[in-house]
């Protein structure tokens, strides 16, 4: 009877044990699914600052190439070999 018993005891605690992990497993998944949305809404963030930043460069590096072609075109140039 001893033996009895004692399978009846684990078996009550293992019931206990998986019932708590059950009960406790929708919590722990629904707060994941909540850190999972925030990082996804903060990468997309970071991508469009990101995108804007590419885009401010591009529109630098345009500026940058036409004022280096109004000197090149310019009377001396850059370098100055030719007199005004």
């Amino acid at each position: 009877m001893e033996f009895v018993g004692g399978f009846m005891i684990m078996s009550i605690l293992l019931g206990l044990f998986f019932a708590a992990i059950w009960l406790s497993l929708p919590m722990l998944l629904l707060g994941l699914r909540r850190q999972i949305m925030e990082s996804h809404t903060t990468i997309l963030r970071l991508e469009g600052r990101i995108a804007r930043l590419e885009q401010q460069i591009t529109n630098q590096e345009t500026l940058t190439r036409q004022l280096a072609e109004v000197i090149d075109t310019s009377s001396g140039g850059v370098d100055g070999t030719v007199t005004r």
